[in-house]
């Protein structure tokens, strides 16, 4: 139960992150379980019973550690990045120093 509670704030986080580096939420957050999954369960026909199970879950994880650090560091890198925290031009929501895009209207961020 802890580790569904516990996967379900990564994937909100991940979704927020996507949104802020200007890819799909939805498509984010879907790579992240559904290879979580897939590793998880699908792995389980490939691992024997016993204290190798627990390797599967530490595979797990780290594919959605993959793909957090992915949203952060490649998607939106060429984009100008912002100093600090910014107000949007054009809605003045507050934005985080890693969002590239308006976390509430989907504008960029402006250099000016």
């Amino acid at each position: 139960m802890l580790e569904l509670v516990g996967l379900a704030i990564a994937v909100t986080a991940i979704s927020a992150l996507a949104r802020g580096r200007g890819a799909s939420p939805i498509l984010a957050g879907s790579v992240a379980v559904g290879g979580y999954v897939l590793i998880l369960f699908g792995g389980m026909f490939f691992v024997p019973r016993g204290e190798a199970r627990i390797l599967l879950l530490v595979i797990a994880w780290a594919w959605i550690a993959v793909v957090a650090g992915y949203l952060r560091f490649v998607v939106g890198a060429r984009l100008p990045k912002p100093d600090s925290k910014w107000n949007c031009s054009n809605c003045r929501y507050l934005n985080n120093a890693s969002s590239v895009i308006c976390e509430a209207c989907q504008q960029p961020w402006k250099t000016a």
